[in-house]
């Protein structure tokens, strides 16, 4: 579906970063299995925690598990960060051709910025181990919105940040909510089909592109 946006070369592109530039399913699954055996629960499928990804725990915890106490629920969460804390990014690695693709942009002179549910340090510790945390100006985790897409304003913090207008930046996402929070924002949007969601399921929403995976972005925007 056409959106409202006609797509010119942005100065600046807003990235997911969860299956949009990498893949930390290993890592999501590792850290849900340690929370339910300390728990004593039976562990969710693992393509119930890939499609998990990019909601914060507190949804996604007792959507798993309706039958948690509010307490309990905290429990799992501690236990799965802890967890975190020492595999997720090991686990974590990048997407096919992501990596380029960030250098090739950056070195086009677009500006790059993430805007992620996932913590931030967790995020720059493997922009970090991949040398390209220098190509973003702005990289946003969980902790530093009020609100969790697709409330729009981790979006807007990024575009102050950047001190770009919506209109000359553009979000790339692999799910409906970034397709939603990117509506919300005024942004254009670019689908990504590298996560769980599946092309039909973006028809409701604005797109500019709906592309394999984001090696495909330079050629779309032509840098």
């Amino acid at each position: 579906m056409s959106g409202p946006h006609r797509l010119t070369t942005p100065r600046a592109v807003i990235f997911d970063f969860d299956l949009t530039l990498a893949d930390s399913t290993a890592g999501f699954d590792a850290c849900h299995r340690l929370a339910a055996e300390r728990l004593g629960l039976a562990p969710v499928s693992l393509e119930a925690v890939r499609r998990s990804i990019g909601t914060p725990l507190d949804i996604v915890v007792p959507r798993f598990f309706p039958s948690l106490s509010e307490s309990q629920v905290v429990e799992y969460i501690a236990a799965y960060q802890a967890h975190a804390d020492h595999v997720m990014t090991p686990l974590t690695v990048m997407l096919p051709g992501a990596a380029d693709t960030v250098r090739h942009l950056n070195d086009a002179g677009l500006t790059l910025a993430i805007v992620s549910q996932k913590l931030r340090y967790r995020v720059e510790d493997v922009l970090q181990r991949e040398r390209i945390r220098d190509c973003f100006d702005v990289v946003l985790g969980g902790e530093d919105v009020p609100a969790f897409k697709p409330d729009p304003s981790g979006l807007l913090l990024a575009l102050e940040r950047l001190a770009v207008a919506a209109g000359d930046a553009i979000y790339v996402g692999d799910t409906t909510i970034d397709a939603e929070a990117a509506a919300n924002a005024g942004l254009g949007f670019v689908a990504v089909l590298s996560g769980p969601t599946a092309r039909g399921e973006f028809a409701p929403y604005a797109t500019l592109a709906i592309l394999d995976g984001v090696a495909a972005l330079p050629g779309l925007l032509g840098v």
